[in-house]
């Protein structure tokens, strides 16, 4: 059966930015080719929303070798989507561990809500796991501080350009789960080993411009700004906040060590990351 593909949603939870920037660029392609397409950030959607789409693609960065929890459970509680077509993404850093299977469980997701499966990806990027870096391991980021670049950018192009195929072929597509020993850790384990070895995770008053971000980022409510705190016990070590704080101003360490946040990793190796051009005409 064929499919006109009119209305496509381009889906992402992203903490520093680097996979919303590959999803705007899929949307954009999508546009490119007389296809209405929204990009939203999860924590904004109304998930009531998502069968009014004619394909849906969703991507997030892995995340303690897994999807974000906090999209598993968005997308399980979604409606049916009753056959539309479905695609998953996801970005890892350096290089990476565990994408594919990350990948493939983000699409089982959609395809479990009804979806149609027509595609999956992995976009490399820098690793933004505060600690590596916190920890004398600048070299390890900074070999992948190109990323993401052109190349990846034309794969990102390629994947939608083949996603929208598929979808208007209704041809749908199957992989298979490739081993990897962390999978057997992935997410809650993997999280809670993560927070036994972190220390202090608060907020320094005296730093702080009460700007908010670190609570916009936040993906499970963990942050008070009233009290300058974070509720450790809720928090799932994203990293969001510290990641994120243009202030350095989250108190955090890690193995003894302080952490600083990716946003101060920029400033100190000045890195920019170059946009694709689809969005620099927009920018």
């Amino acid at each position: 059966m064929k499919r006109d593909p009119r209305r496509a949603l381009v889906l992402t939870y992203s903490q520093t930015g680097q996979t919303q920037l590959y999803g705007r660029l899929i949307a954009a392609v999508l546009k490119n080719d007389g296809i209405k397409a929204v990009a939203a950030d999860v924590r904004d959607f109304d998930m009531a929303a998502l069968p009014s789409f004619d394909l849906v693609m969703v991507g997030v960065p892995v995340f303690y070798w897994d999807v974000p929890g906090n999209v598993i459970d968005a997308l399980n509680s979604a409606p049916r989507l009753g056959g539309v077509p479905v695609a998953s993404f996801v970005t890892y850093g350096g290089h990476g561990g565990n994408q594919h299977n990350t990948a493939r469980r983000l699409l089982m997701l959609l395809w479990r809500r009804g979806g149609l499966p027509v595609g999956m990806e992995t976009f490399g990027a820098m690793s933004t796991f505060a600690p590596t870096w916190s920890m004398g391991n600048e070299g390890r980021i900074l070999s992948f501080r190109h990323r993401p670049d052109e190349e990846t950018y034309d794969r990102a192009r390629r994947y939608a350009a083949a996603v929208l195929d598929r979808a208007r072929r209704s041809a749908a597509v199957s992989y298979r789960k490739e081993f990897f020993p962390a999978d057997l850790i992935r997410g809650g384990p993997s999280i809670a080993l993560n927070k036994i070895i972190t220390g202090r995770h608060t907020i320094d008053a005296s730093a702080c411009t009460g700007c908010g971000v670190c609570q916009k980022k936040c993906p499970v409510g963990a942050i008070d700004l009233d009290t300058f705190s974070v509720d450790t016990k809720r928090c799932i070590s994203c990293l969001g906040c510290i990641n994120n704080c243009p202030a350095n101003a989250i108190d955090m360490t890690y193995m003894g060590k302080k952490v600083y946040g990716f946003a101060e990793f920029k400033k100190r190796h000045a890195i920019s990351v170059s946009l694709p051009k689809e969005l620099k005409r927009k920018s």
